[in-house]
């Protein structure tokens, strides 16, 4: 699944067998950021690739992740955001 979310960048899912996360791509199909969540101890973890990414796009797949990772497979959900 890939979502545009800009004229550069798109959203993909990915997962392996203890993380699911999100990856923000450019438009050379590189991955230059991504988000996952580890079931393993119930954290989240995000990583650049790339310097000087527009922080919008990082927003972005940082909003998108909260919504398509949810909750734990144990069920917890995911921290809530800071206010």
């Amino acid at each position: 699944m890939t979502a545009d979310i800009g004229k550069l960048f798109r959203l993909q899912v990915s997962s392996d067998v203890l993380r699911d996360g999100l990856g923000l791509i450019n438009d050379q199909g590189e991955v230059v950021a991504e988000v996952f969540h580890s079931d393993a101890n119930n954290s989240l973890e995000v990583s650049l690739f790339e310097r000087d990414l527009a922080f919008v796009e990082i927003e972005r797949l940082l909003r998108r992740a909260r919504t398509l990772l949810g909750t734990f497979e144990d069920g917890n959900l995911l921290p809530s955001p800071l206010e």
